[in-house]
């Protein structure tokens, strides 16, 4: 490796930059170590309810929004400005007005992946065919029976996209909580890192937070595979 290469080349640049020996030694030594498993099940606790309260706002929102035209030109400009916003910025916002802990953790982690779900499922439903919705109606279908058998089936491979986006995003958004202000989580790991000069705990935290992402969106994935399969539009 080109990392590796330079630090065996350059001893001085080891405390800099660390090397992988020093990442893959840290790493190891968190294996038994029962603090790091701890400020793990605080970052996915906080990653975990931030998901499930920005989901399902999401859901709900769409479902309130998209019957009314009106509401949906209403709000047309407002989630294209919001879409804008730098929202890891806000962070800071959220620390202060719900303090340090899993409440201000969590409630950021709902809002950076609120949009996402939200303008996914919304083009998901923009993209249906109107002929199905009629169609359906002429066979006598009502309000619920259009949601379970045209609405549910044709966004459910966008629902699920977007849930393997916002799992990712949840889990970085839960890092950088405990980044800016946590004594605990994988996130103090990183300001420790930063902090004490230790290159080789940043880089071995971030490793951690990437590896626990990944195996997110590979477990989501397996949903996707079993629950949109079926679709046939």
């Amino acid at each position: 490796m080109g990392w590796q290469a330079v630090v065996s080349l350059s001893p001085a640049a080891e405390p800099l930059i660390g090397s992988p020996a020093m990442v893959a030694e840290q790493i190891l030594s968190w294996v038994a170590d029962a603090q790091f498993w701890s400020d793990v099940v605080v970052t996915l606790t906080n990653a975990a309810i931030g998901f499930v309260v920005g989901v399902s706002a999401a859901c709900l929102c769409v479902a309130l929004s998209w019957p009314f035209a009106l509401v949906r030109r209403f709000l047309s400009p407002f989630l294209v400005v919001a879409n804008a916003i730098p929202r890891i910025a806000l962070a800071p916002l959220f620390i202060l007005w719900f303090g340090i802990g899993t409440t201000s953790a969590a409630l950021f982690v709902a809002s950076l992946i609120f949009l996402i779900v939200y303008l996914n499922v919304f083009n998901g439903l923009s993209t249906i065919d109107p002929v199905y919705a009629e169609n359906a109606r002429i066979l006598g279908a009502g309000g619920s029976a259009l949601a379970t058998s045209v609405y549910i089936p044709a966004v459910t491979g966008w629902l699920m996209t977007s849930l393997r986006l916002a799992a990712i995003w949840a889990v970085l958004g839960a890092a950088v909580a405990e980044y800016l202000a946590g004594s605990v989580g994988l996130g103090s790991y990183l300001s420790r890192g930063n902090i004490l000069g230790m290159p080789e705990l940043l880089v071995s935290a971030a490793v951690v937070i990437a590896l626990i992402s990944l195996a997110a969106d590979k477990g989501l994935s397996v949903l996707e595979r079993r629950y949109t399969q079926w679709r046939l539009f």
